[in-house]
């Protein structure tokens, strides 16, 4: 009798060479997918600070007596106020309540809608006209990084 066995299956050697393959190419994937939801949500957050700071932008030049013809708006960074402000929702106001009111209300929803965020506006005036830098920080690493920053810098 002559003993041919032929192979039935895989041997373990094998079917262990196959499953690290699997597990790294998994492990891979799922790297690729941690990466993937880190830069989508960097890229949300900048995308929500250049809003932001176009909406700004926009109650500036909503209030031209006091932007352009007044002493215009003006914010450090810092003094972000602890309620919504409503002051100007039913209430007539002057231009310069109606500044305070903006910067009251656009801080509030920057230190809502982004992470450890602040603004700052500063104007200048030149001879062609007041210029207006927006600046929208944020900081989404949490503490290591230094904060990014949007600028937007416009003339009126």
């Amino acid at each position: 009798m002559s003993s041919n066995r032929s192979q039935a299956g895989m041997t373990l050697v094998e079917v262990l060479i196959t499953v690290v393959i699997l597990a790294s190419g998994l492990l891979g994937m799922a790297a690729l997918q941690t990466r993937s939801v880190s830069y989508n949500n960097i890229a949300y957050f900048n995308s929500l600070s250049n809003i932001l700071a176009y909406d700004m932008l926009d109650r500036i030049k909503a209030n031209p007596v006091y932007a352009l013809n007044g002493p215009g708006y003006s914010a450090s960074v810092g003094n972000v106020p602890a309620a919504y402000p409503h002051d100007c929702d039913t209430a007539d106001c002057t231009p310069a309540e109606l500044a305070r009111y903006d910067i009251a209300q656009w801080k509030f929803i920057l230190d809502t809608q982004l992470p450890d965020s602040d603004g700052s506006i500063v104007k200048t005036d030149t001879p062609e006209g007041r210029n207006y830098t927006i600046t929208v920080f944020f900081d989404d690493s949490k503490g290591q990084q230094p904060r990014r920053q949007v600028i937007l810098r416009s003339a009126l």
